[in-house]
């Protein structure tokens, strides 16, 4: 990255993260978050051109445990003992990121679940409004998953934990209540980032405008979950809609929301995968413009 920063012809403005930023549970307590950072974060993206260009960051799954125990002793994923147990612990792995401050001019941003970070270039008075939102609510491996913490109880074996859900042993070791409480908070989460989402956009008098998000609208979510998103989309003026999640990199576009969508998920980490694809419930608004194979690392720029 410091490389391809060197060589853009104009410097960036920003850096857009899209979540998943610790690998595999995300921070696990306040005493070992700096140490975190500096390995993962402030040690990695150290070159002069980028040190001080602001990183502007949403959460994926991973940074809320990654379908391993959300609860933590120390610096240990730990099971959680009950329902207020798990919403303070999902609450503090979001406090834990979104309170940190970098050394390099602060550049770590992360104001809330949902918020609006805006460039304005006052040479060409070209402005961007990038709408950052929290889609955990999403269908594949978002909520369920991650609060059901399967890895956790079954000890990280993958087969195990494909059909597991709610009451099962292994989804908050049989706690309903717990799951419930785990799942409902991803679901207000994600509701108030529509909601306000809907409200800030309507407002927004920049030159481009765009959504900030972990998942895809379409690729992520079920056919039910998608028209939430959509119907905010629909005449809103947005224009491009960026997400990780999946380790690959695409680009898609609806014809009928003027939208592009770009998964931009393969900058590095624990593995590289082919692009999302578009479900057919999808297809009769999103079309593939073109998608990577995922036999290497890299990012949108």
């Amino acid at each position: 990255m410091n490389q391809q920063a060197t060589a853009a012809s104009a410097a960036p403005k920003c850096i857009l993260s899209h979540g998943d930023n610790f690998y595999w549970t995300g921070i696990d307590s306040e005493d070992g978050r700096d140490s975190r950072f500096t390995t993962t974060f402030e040690g990695k993206y150290d070159g002069d051109n980028i040190k001080s260009v602001p990183w502007v960051n949403v959460l994926g799954n991973h940074d809320y445990g990654g379908a391993s125990y959300i609860c933590s002793d120390g610096d240990n994923p730990a099971e959680c003992s009950d329902a207020d147990a798990i919403v303070t612990a999902l609450e503090n792995k979001f406090s834990w990121q979104s309170k940190y401050t970098s050394p390099n001019d602060d550049r770590w941003i992360l104001k809330d679940h949902f918020y609006v970070y805006s460039i304005e270039d006052k040479d060409s008075g070209v402005s961007i409004d990038i709408f950052n939102v929290d889609s955990g609510d999403a269908s594949t491996h978002a909520a369920q998953q991650t609060c059901c913490q399967c890895y956790g109880y079954a000890e990280g074996d993958d087969d195990t934990c494909k059909n597991v859900a709610r009451g099962d042993k292994l989804c908050c070791g049989g706690d309903a209540d717990m799951y419930d409480a785990c799942y409902a908070k991803f679901t207000e989460w994600s509701d108030d980032s529509r909601k306000q989402l809907a409200k800030e956009v309507a407002s927004s008098k920049a030159t481009w405008k765009i959504v900030n998000s972990h998942y895809s609208p379409y690729a992520h979510y079920d056919e039910d979950g998608m028209a939430k998103w959509f119907k905010i989309l629909k005449d809103s003026g947005i224009q491009l809609w960026m997400n990780g999640h999946t380790h690959g990199e695409n680009h898609d576009y609806s014809s009928t929301y003027k939208v592009h969508f770009v998964d931009n998920g393969a900058g590095g980490g624990i593995q590289k995968e082919s692009a999302s694809g578009i479900p057919e419930y999808a297809s009769s608004d999103v079309e593939a413009v073109w998608a990577y194979g995922g036999q290497e690392y890299g990012f949108m720029s």
